[in-house]
């Protein structure tokens, strides 16, 4: 790795109420959890990285404003490389109050709580505090889910209806009643009932945005007659699991699916354009496959909405920077699996009137 790359996100944290000295004690626990973690090399990074953030942190803490304890994500950036010249960083992003809500709200936040036992005063903790880790991609992962997660609704048939991402969750009704659901139309007359904020429920992390009801985004799991799941048109999806990492496999898969379909319509609306013109070289407002062409829709912000490859990784991060244009990430099929999307480049995008990007240069 060179000395200008930046190191990745190697440590992700979540606290809720943590002071540093309380961290610490817990890190050290957590250190003597990783002993097995990887070569030796990277244990001796990772425990550096735990008496980095331990130190980091103390500046972000301050005695007089609740005991100097800290709610936030910390961030922390290191390479996993012995002889990299890339400086490790730790950031610390403080929550709102909106999302210190979200944190606080009981059983919203899944995967592995490390409790505050005993506080920097020797009392025993209110079991409220708590502290959730994740390392290497994981870590990069969980950031992009607790922070921009499109959320999948759930209906099971036992336990209510939820809306979930892979580490974010809220039941936000019962289940249905036996008598409630008994035909196909029922089910459909059911979900269409479910708005935003009645019953569906925000656990979005930036504002207050509950879900809606999409194309791809309705999933039944757990136990359901035969006469329901064996019926079901394309816009609702079952399951028999009640795992939310495989719903939310199944939900991404389904995303996926549809925007590939969209995608796939501008290609068709582009040689429809193309065929009345009798001239590929003719203005056109779709256009495809070509990453100079895109890169010179964004440079003279012509760009309106972009489908593109997960594989163009470059052109992605430039675009989160950037805004001004709706980017849609695609996971390309392969092999005898591909279609269209991929024939064409995996790039297709609009512009927001018909031109011509040659004259561009």
């Amino acid at each position: 790795m060179s000395s200008s790359s930046p190191p990745p996100l190697m440590m992700l944290l979540l606290i809720n109420g943590f002071s540093p000295t309380e961290l610490a004690a817990s890190l050290g626990k957590l250190k003597s959890e990783t002993k097995n973690l990887g070569t030796h090399n990277q244990r001796e990074l990772y425990w550096k990285a735990y008496g980095d953030i331990q130190k980091d942190l103390n500046k972000y803490s301050d005695k007089s404003i609740d005991d100097g304890k800290l709610y936030g994500l910390v961030k922390h950036y290191r390479s996993m490389e012995r002889d990299t010249d890339s400086e490790p960083r730790t950031e610390f992003e403080e929550f709102t109050k909106h999302q210190l809500a979200l944190v606080q709200t009981p059983r919203v936040f899944m995967g592995r709580h490390i409790r505050l036992l005993v506080d920097d005063e020797g009392e025993v903790g209110t079991g409220k505090e708590f502290f959730m880790p994740w390392f290497g991609q994981d870590a990069e992962n969980a950031y992009k889910d607790i922070t921009e997660g499109e959320e999948a609704i759930s209906i099971d048939s036992e336990r209510g209806v939820f809306v979930s991402t892979r580490i974010k969750r809220k039941n936000c009704a019962g289940p249905p009643s036996k008598d409630q659901i008994k035909s196909m139309e029922a089910l459909q007359k059911y979900i269409a009932e479910l708005k935003a904020d009645a019953p569906l429920q925000s656990i979005a992390w930036n504002s207050h945005t509950p879900p809606k009801v999409t194309t791809f985004n309705v999933i039944l799991t757990g136990i359901w007659q035969n006469t329901i799941t064996h019926h079901l048109p394309p816009s609702i999806a079952y399951t028999n699991t009640t795992s939310m990492h495989e719903v939310y496999d199944l939900f991404e898969t389904r995303r996926n699916e549809e925007h590939i379909q969209e995608a796939e319509l501008l290609i068709t609306k582009m040689l429809t354009e193309i065929a009345k013109s009798h001239d590929s070289s003719a203005e056109h407002s779709v256009h495809t496959g070509s990453m100079k062409d895109l890169a010179c829709a964004r440079r003279n912000a012509l760009l309106k909405k972009v489908y593109i490859s997960s594989e163009r990784k470059k052109f992605i991060e430039h675009a989160k920077e950037d805004g001004g244009f709706e980017t849609v990430v695609i996971e390309p099929r392969h092999g005898s699996h591909v279609g269209a999307f991929e024939e064409y480049g995996g790039v297709v995008f609009e512009t927001f009137y018909k031109l011509d990007l040659g004259i561009y240069g």
